[in-house]
């Protein structure tokens, strides 16, 4: 049997860690995958079982305790702040456990699970403690599945797939539709304005009349034009089949757009709940983006700004780092409207500005949760200060790029240029002045050419 060292932190209550007022040592309190137990120099005084249910620490931890204050004890050894509570609450004082005496208690856990009756044997209470992790596992499985903002990460994924299937699919049904009218893409000028007039008129040109394009949001000389342009279309001619089938793919465009506004709506709506701040600095799609870009909202957080900044421009970030060429100025926060509509050299600045204020919005919104008023002001004001700052561009500073071997080059009168300095073979420093009579490692040079 293990005998655990009596020393303690003082935490509360009176008498010293080692003993409790008696002679006796302090009573250690030590929570197992079975249940709770109360020890004494190894022997087991009291123990309260884990309920079938889910486990209630603070509950079972001021059953243990009462149980203790029945003994008589007056003072137990705990592992946290948060079991010291528990325990107070039955009147007890409490000191800390130390790291020698938690060794030692782990070191003979499967024991102390026996004696307390938890398991019958050593080899029963390996099993269970074996599944009591694999439980815990799969609880904290299932909690970090059901965060708010992992799903948010794959709506916004899906938003940005849907957009690339969406524009792919509507140019291949202006493309297809083309073949047979391809004078109607340019007075429409839209894709998606496109499959909507096929899909709902057949697609066939000479179908076309004033009454199917009425109450299509076209006026009367657009109208007027698109019948002239029916009538002289060069477009080849389409059978049932193929028109049926281009029609057809019209109606899928027409479906990805809608939904493509439902799950736009799901994001803007799910950002205002779980990050609202986020939400008023960069937008909700941005925000979003940030978001699945760092792996969840918490790890936004915890981000500086600096790497806010460049998120999604990874790859040049590190080609710079490589190549030592300019490195990135933004990622993501390019699509920013303050951004991409300012002058080429106020774009990083811009991004920095609107990096810190990200960053201090989402530790906002994931810390307190709460919407915080202000940052967008103090967003605007700064921006303008860069805008009336930074008005006109920077002189570019004089540099000549010197390529390589420019030192090396021959003067215009003949004469060599600086030969190569170095070390031989035997460590020694050379300079060539003329022609090499000998190699570098100070053989006779042979002619090649005998």
């Amino acid at each position: 049997m293990l005998q655990y060292p009596l020393s303690g932190t003082k935490n509360s209550g009176k008498g010293s860690a080692d003993e409790n007022g008696s002679g006796l040592s302090t009573p250690l309190l030590f929570e197992t995958e079975g249940g709770s137990v109360l020890v004494r120099e190894g022997k087991v005084l009291a123990s309260q079982p884990i309920g079938k249910k889910a486990a209630d620490r603070a509950g079972d931890l001021a059953a243990l305790g009462q149980k203790a204050k029945d003994m008589g004890l007056e003072q137990v050894a705990v592992a946290d702040q948060e079991a010291a509570t528990a325990v107070s609450s039955a009147g007890l004082g409490t000191v800390l456990l130390t790291e020698t005496q938690r060794d030692g208690l782990n070191a003979d856990k499967l024991g102390i699970m026996v004696r307390a009756g938890f398991a019958p044997d050593e080899e029963a209470a390996s099993e269970l403690v074996r599944r009591r992790a694999l439980a815990a596992a799969e609880e904290k499985i299932s909690e970090e599945s059901s965060r708010e903002d992992l799903h948010l990460v794959h709506a916004i994924q899906g938003l940005d797939e849907l957009d690339r299937f969406l524009n792919i699919t509507s140019e291949r049904v202006a493309e297809w539709y083309g073949l047979h009218f391809p004078e109607l893409q340019g007075l429409i000028g839209d894709n998606l304005a496109l499959a909507k007039l096929i899909s709902e008129t057949g697609g066939m040109r000479t179908s076309f009349d004033e009454e199917k394009l009425e109450g299509k949001g076209f006026s009367d000389k657009k109208v007027e034009a698109i019948l002239m342009a029916a009538e002289r279309s060069k477009g080849g001619t389409a059978t049932e089949r193929d028109m049926s089938r281009t029609v057809a793919l019209a109606a899928i465009s027409l479906s990805l757009a809608a939904e493509r506004e439902k799950l736009a709506e799901y994001v803007e709506s799910t950002m205002k709940r779980i990050a609202p701040n986020t939400t008023d600095v960069a937008g909700a799609t941005i925000g979003a983006r940030l978001i699945a870009r760092a792996g969840g909202l918490d790890r936004l957080a915890r981000l500086p700004a600096s790497t806010i900044q460049v998120l999604g421009a990874e790859k040049a970030l590190f080609r710079a780092l490589r190549t030592g060429s300019r490195p990135p100025k933004h990622g993501i926060l390019f699509q920013h409207d303050a951004v991409h509509t300012a002058p080429k050299w106020q774009r990083g600045k811009i991004a920095r500005a609107l990096a810190n204020k990200i960053a201090i919005a989402a530790r906002i919104d994931f810390y307190r949760g709460e919407k915080e008023g202000g940052l967008t002001a103090t967003l605007e004001k700064r921006l303008d200060e860069i805008r009336i700052k930074y008005k006109e561009p920077k002189e570019p500073a004089a540099f000549k790029q010197r390529s390589y071997g420019e030192d090396r080059k021959r003067p215009r009168d003949g004469r060599k240029g600086p030969r190569r300095q170095g070390r031989d073979a035997r460590g020694g420093s050379y300079k060539e002045s003329g022609p090499r009579e000998r190699d570098v490692r100070g053989r006779p040079r042979q002619d090649r050419r005998g």
